[in-house]
């Protein structure tokens, strides 16, 4: 399918629920704005990632969808949408709202993808190449507005923070996809004592226990902003930030997205999927013949997370950081 750019006047992208997927799909939104400079676009997605497009110069309006809905609810705005009269829909979610609101144009809604396209962002971009486009804008990107820029400030400020500025989010989704407590404290302490690291850890109110249990672990006292940053302000802090330490985890992307190095520990889930994207982050996963097994659980007492260890991960650290005079 060829689109007719003259006809496109209203794109709604139809994006995912958990930030991490969310953050990999905005190059969707990048190309289409490129594309279709003086069309208004608007972006359907779960709650959790209202934050993420709410201040988005980019973006029109934004139409919050919880899966969870019911029925009638979802009728209602599936009729909602039609009355807006899409001319293009790019459905990263596969929903049925792409073919039941008739838009002029829409993405194929079976992809099959080339062998060679295998990260999620680059999946999520070849979907736009059912409608003849063919310059993909591959960045993904987070918007910040000022105010969130200077909240991070304050907070930087306030804690006396310094450079060189490491950011630990030891947080994720799932528990089988989190390095070990003990790791990570000795990571911390490391950074402190032998690189005179600034240690910042971060993450959502969810992350508070294990935070917590790891610098209760620690010799060294690191600053603590858990729950104090939102979406953008947490990219905010990562902007300013020399290197990101992180689990397979949304703020691996928000990293990515705002330009962070970041070292990124992988076990259960598959890094060619998911991993970061910079030209000068690292990876540290082990050559297991279970990994990545990509399951909700795990039947071998996570040999995948508990097998790497903190001296590979600092010296690894170590080289990221040897830049930062």
């Amino acid at each position: 399918m060829i689109v007719d750019k003259m006809e496109v006047k209203r794109i709604l992208v139809i994006t995912l629920s958990n930030v991490g997927d969310i953050i990999l799909t905005t190059p969707v939104i990048k190309t289409l704005k490129k594309e279709f400079p003086g069309a208004r676009l608007d972006v359907m997605v779960g709650p959790q990632g209202k934050e993420i497009f709410e201040k988005d110069p980019a973006v029109f309006k934004l139409i919050i969808y919880d899966k969870h809905l019911p029925i009638a609810e979802k009728r209602r705005l599936q009729l909602k949408l039609k009355k807006l009269k899409y001319d293009l829909v790019a459905d990263i979610r596969n929903t049925v709202f792409g073919l039941l609101i008739g838009p002029k144009f829409r993405t194929a809604t079976i992809q099959k993808f080339p062998g060679s396209v295998v990260h999620s962002k680059k999946r999520h971009l070849y979907r736009l190449k059912s409608l003849g486009i063919a310059n993909l804008e591959d960045e993904s990107y987070i918007y910040i507005p000022k105010e969130d820029e200077e909240h991070v400030a304050k907070l930087l400020k306030e804690e006396n923070v310094g450079e060189p500025i490491a950011v630990i989010s030891p947080g994720s989704k799932s528990h089988i996809k989190k390095w070990t407590v003990e790791g990570f404290a000795e990571i911390a302490d490391r950074l402190i004592r032998e690189c005179g690291a600034h240690v910042i850890f971060a993450g959502t109110p969810e992350d508070r226990e294990v935070v917590d249990n790891i610098i209760t672990k620690m010799k060294h006292k690191p600053h603590d902003l858990v729950g104090k940053t939102n979406i953008r302000q947490l990219a905010a802090l990562l902007k300013r930030s020399n290197i990101l330490i992180t689990n397979d985890s949304a703020p691996l992307h928000l990293g990515c997205a705002v330009g962070t190095k970041v070292l990124a520990l992988f076990g259960p889930t598959d890094p060619k999927k998911y991993g970061p994207t910079g030209e000068f982050d690292v990876v540290i996963s082990k050559k297991l013949s279970c990994s990545p097994c990509e399951t909700a659980e795990c039947g071998r007492n996570y040999e995948c997370m508990k097998l790497i260890l903190p001296d590979e991960v600092f010296d690894a650290v170590k080289v990221m950081l040897e830049g930062y005079e």
